[in-house]
């Protein structure tokens, strides 16, 4: 089944503010402090919902990637001369 796009006109409000209509909201499930990616291109503002981790994550230095690359890259060699993988 095609879905047919929602469309409205709404108006700018003072410092930019926007509303975006309830059924567009519900439609995207955006709620009330949800995250929303605004992009601009070509003309054009294109408005969609973020999806986060509902727990943290846990960011890795240069040097810690670095060092799990080194030492994946060795474990692929030993395993390879094990003949445990090609």
């Amino acid at each position: 089944m095609q879905q047919v796009p929602l469309e409205d006109i709404i108006k700018i409000q003072a410092k930019g503010l926007i509303t975006i209509p309830k059924k567009m909201r519900d439609t995207i499930g955006v709620v009330e402090r949800s995250l929303v990616r605004l992009r601009a291109d070509q003309g054009k503002i294109t408005i969609e919902p973020v999806r986060t981790l509902p727990y943290p994550v846990r960011s890795y230095t240069d040097k810690e990637l670095a060092e799990f690359i080194a030492f994946d890259e060795e474990q692929g060699k030993e395993l390879r001369r094990l003949k445990i993988i090609k």
